[in-house]
């Protein structure tokens, strides 16, 4: 068994036995991440929280925007949840946190979810909210032209692939794509899927049935690069990385592969991998100090970012 964070050991052995996301209903998953963020600790208080509808493809997209007195930048973050649950308020914590620590204004995007809206309707809201934001950036206070854009798992595909529909589509322009253990090869064939399959909290059935909700095997196959960003036929011209991995994390080595890619068209990129963390680890602030650690690394990434 790989090393574990003696902090989250508590977890696993909690959840040792009990059923996991391929074994329960959309509601039941939906139902537990609420459950999950109502026990955590909430953010700080930024100085303004604007509850916006950005214009998407289909109708409102619902964005929370957390913003510092003098934002120095945007940042446009997508909440992790296998594309079938979480919301701007599971990742409410974590935005207040960014916004706080780095000065960037953070815009919290709830964009749809499947299995009502499967894929494409999440990268669809995730860009057209990204577009909308830099286009009415200045009436709303927000300094848009100055562009990062983050996301945590499921989020993580769709900052990966926003940033490559803004390359083919002449903007908006972003400085930095953030993405936090991301998922970005629906094929599912990389090693560290066997090696933590069960017993690290998300199992490899886990995985395989998010992508299958999102609509991988029905609506679009593995290899599109709209689901599985790391096949794109050219990675050159997209925003610097910061990537942020788990050790203990079946989607880990989804994390090498795309720094790999990067680094090898040109992009400058960074990958930290933080030693006996699991996967979800960032939003564990209040839990585990290394949350609060990435948290900052992101902030402090994100800042460097925007102020060049």
């Amino acid at each position: 068994m790989a090393y574990v964070h003696p902090r989250l050991r508590p977890l696993l052995e909690a959840a040792r036995g009990q059923p996991t996301l391929a074994d329960i209903s959309v509601d039941q998953a939906r139902a537990q991440i609420t459950a999950r963020t109502a026990a955590r600790p909430p953010g700080p208080q930024v100085a303004e929280v604007l509850e916006l509808d950005a214009l998407g493809p289909r109708g409102p997209i619902a964005v929370r925007v957390y913003r510092p007195e003098q934002p120095c930048g945007l940042a446009v973050a997508f909440h992790g949840g296998g594309w079938l649950m979480g919301s701007r308020d599971s990742f409410d914590a974590t935005c207040r946190n960014l916004a706080v620590e780095s000065g960037l204004a953070v815009a919290n995007v709830e964009y749809r979810l499947a299995p009502e809206h499967p894929f494409p309707a999440p990268v669809e809201d995730a860009f057209a909210a990204t577009a909308w934001l830099a286009e009415r950036g200045p009436s709303l206070r927000l300094p848009a032209e100055r562009l990062v854009v983050l996301g945590e798992s499921a989020g993580g595909n769709l900052a990966a692939v926003v940033c490559l529909m803004a390359r083919d589509r002449g903007g908006p322009p972003i400085r930095l794509q953030v993405l936090v253990y991301p998922a970005v090869d629906a094929r599912q064939s990389c090693e560290s899927l066997r090696t933590f399959e069960t017993g690290y909290l998300q199992t490899t059935r886990d995985v395989a049935r998010a992508w299958r909700t999102y609509g991988v095997g029905r609506h679009v196959v593995a290899e599109d690069w709209r689901v599985s960003p790391l096949l794109a036929n050219s990675h050159a011209g997209l925003p610097p990385a910061l990537i942020i991995s788990a050790e203990c994390d079946g989607t880990r080595d989804d994390s090498d592969a795309y720094t790999q890619v990067l680094l090898n068209s040109g992009v400058p990129a960074m990958h930290v991998r933080y030693a006996g963390m699991l996967h979800t680890f960032f939003g564990m602030r209040g839990l585990i100090d290394e949350a609060a650690e990435a948290q900052r690394q992101v902030s402090a990434a994100m800042r460097a970012a925007v102020m060049i």
